[in-house]
């Protein structure tokens, strides 16, 4: 592991600031080195940066307290003051070290270390301000963002929530059907719907779960269909590709499936069929549905009409950008297409 890694963001900050001011102390320093011994050198520097390290923070909240305000006229006279004050004691601290013969500086001394003091003070205010108005404008962003990603949490988890009742809704009216037949496989089915209830109430809390795991739960939801019949209805379920370590939204495709089996035909239409296709292809999921359907029957399109508008607000949150879904009814059946890309 990294040192960056060891450290939070404020310390590696602190540390990367005081990189920078070391830097600054070191080339100060060093600019009197030829004409004055090493620790005079380090001592006069050191008078030079302190009250530029003054400046730099003290501008930072500055910045906060007035320019970010809209108060510029009060952010400019408390700059300017800051300034110039720092300038004169700069200036006062340097006249206290033996004269440096430089070609550079002119007769007036005082006037040239305040005319020095001055436009490095003058750069690190430019500075310093620039600084923080960036940190502040990072911050906003990183605020902002963070409102976005929990708002579409808080719609994604309230999507879910939507979700779970209308579909465990539907599997208990199957097991009802059961129970009022008094079939033999009432307790079979009702240990079944026991799997699909663990998987609907503590899995799909997680922001992913594996695709086998979302396949496993098709086939539970379609073994839960077939027993209600005396004899099995006509239901495929084909895989392909190859699933392992792949991640998924959970109950993104069951709701899907359900959509099928509530808008089937099979108590109208001998031939009434449904098949759904699950395939990994160039590392992508394609996921088909397809089912007969009564174009005359109005009721179930009226209750509990949440699972398509539901599904595509939720692959909108989640896979922006990353997915597909096309619906397609025509003249007796019912199809979706959704492709997406998964990870691991």
């Amino acid at each position: 592991m990294n040192l960056s890694k060891k450290l939070s963001g404020k310390e590696l900050k602190g540390l990367n600031h005081f990189g920078i001011w070391l830097v600054i102390l070191l080339i100060y320093g060093g600019l009197f080195l030829p004409f004055l011994p090493f620790e005079v050198s380090l001592l006069r520097g050191l008078g030079n940066v302190l009250p530029m390290v003054f400046l730099f923070y003290v501008n930072l909240q500055l910045v906060n307290l007035y320019f970010e305000k809209k108060r510029f006229t009060l952010y400019l006279v408390l700059t300017t003051t800051i300034v110039l004050l720092m300038g004169i004691i700069r200036v006062q601290l340097n006249l206290q070290f033996p004269e440096v013969d430089l070609s550079l500086v002119r007769q007036d001394k005082t006037n040239s270390w305040l005319f020095a003091a001055f436009m490095t003070n003058f750069g690190i205010i430019l500075v310093s301000t620039i600084y923080q108005i960036q940190q502040n404008r990072a911050k906003n962003e990183r605020i902002a963002l963070e409102t976005i990603h929990q708002q579409n949490e808080a719609q994604l988890q309230f999507l879910r929530a939507q979700i779970n009742p209308h579909f465990l809704f539907n599997t208990l009216n199957n097991i009802y059907a059961l129970a009022v037949a008094k079939s033999d496989n009432t307790a079979t089915m009702v240990l079944k719907l026991s799997n699909l209830l663990r998987y609907v109430i503590y899995d799909s809390r997680a922001e992913q779960v594996l695709l086998q795991k979302e396949s496993e739960q098709i086939k539970e939801f379609i073994e839960l269909f077939q027993m209600r019949n005396e004899t099995p209805v006509d239901i495929q379920y084909l895989t392909s590709g190859d699933f392992s370590g792949l991640l998924i939204e959970p109950m993104i495709l069951i709701p899907l499936v359900e959509n099928c089996f509530k808008h089937c035909d099979f108590d109208t239409n001998p031939n009434a069929r449904i098949q759904i296709e699950l395939a990994i292809v160039d590392n992508e999921l394609v996921f088909k549905t397809f089912n007969t359907y009564n174009e005359n029957d109005f009721q179930k399109d009226k209750v509990g009409g949440v699972g398509l508008s539901n599904i595509k607000k939720r692959l909108a949150l989640k896979y922006a950008n990353q997915h597909q879904i096309r619906i397609e009814a025509t003249a007796g059946n019912f199809c979706t297409h959704l492709h997406l890309k998964t990870s691991k």
